[in-house]
């Protein structure tokens, strides 16, 4: 299966055995510098279908100025290759599950903010501000530059997130995908306020729910699952 742009070939998907485990595999062939965000990915057959999304969302991007990043055409948003191919597989989640209440004249505190994808999604639905936490100083780079360029209300807090923040910020409304963080809220009897957060195990995810209730609005992977939190 090729890939094609309007100017110019961009690569193949092929098939071959993983070195691993010897069963089929589904893999890129093709420019890097044109495709970053699918050229060191694999997929089994049986998640055709993503695959067939991550193409379709290819089409949508190109290669910012600098070489490094990409800059998607639809959203005007410039991201680093990784947070493009999260954005590509997950946006249609996100626009599901990850604005579960209104946010519409409310406050967020978006943890895991990235280059900005998520607080794009909630200045869509209406949110007043954005209090983005995140440590990556390159995705804080794209981050700024995209509140810049879209004249977002944003406090972009370039930390890794703790506890206090809880206490620190005034906010309406949470969304945590911090690779791992989540564990934190363990030591809470409560959260603050609704919430979804992205759980990275069945066991932390299993812990959450006993600890604060909450709803599995959807799976993004057999270990990553999105928990709606009703807070205080």
């Amino acid at each position: 299966m090729h890939l094609v742009d309007t100017e110019s070939m961009i690569g193949a998907l092929k098939f071959r055995l993983s070195s691993r485990r010897h069963i089929p595999i589904i893999y890129y062939e093709g420019n890097s510098a044109i495709a970053p965000f699918i050229s060191d990915r694999e997929w089994y057959p049986y998640q055709f279908t993503s695959v067939a999304k991550t193409v379709l969302e290819a089409r949508k991007w190109q290669v910012a100025n600098d070489g490094v990043r990409i800059e998607h055409r639809k959203f005007g948003l410039v991201l680093l290759p990784s947070h493009a191919a999260i954005l590509a597989h997950e946006w249609s989640v996100w626009k599901r599950a990850y604005v579960p209440v209104s946010v519409n004249g409310k406050i967020v505190l978006d943890i895991g903010a990235g280059c900005g994808e998520t607080a794009y999604l909630y200045f869509r639905n209406g949110a007043r501000k954005i209090i983005c936490v995140e440590p990556d100083p390159k995705a804080v780079e794209c981050l700024s530059e995209n509140a810049a360029r879209h004249s977002w209300n944003v406090e972009v807090v370039p930390e890794i997130f703790n506890l206090d923040m809880l206490q620190q910020y005034r906010f309406d409304f949470m969304k945590m995908d911090g690779e791992g963080c989540e564990k934190d809220l363990l030591e809470l009897n409560e959260l603050p306020t609704s919430s979804i957060i992205e759980s990275h195990s069945l066991q932390l995810t299993s812990a959450l729910m006993r600890q604060f209730g909450g709803t599995i609005v959807a799976r993004l992977s057999p270990e990553i699952s999105l928990l709606q939190i009703t807070g205080e």
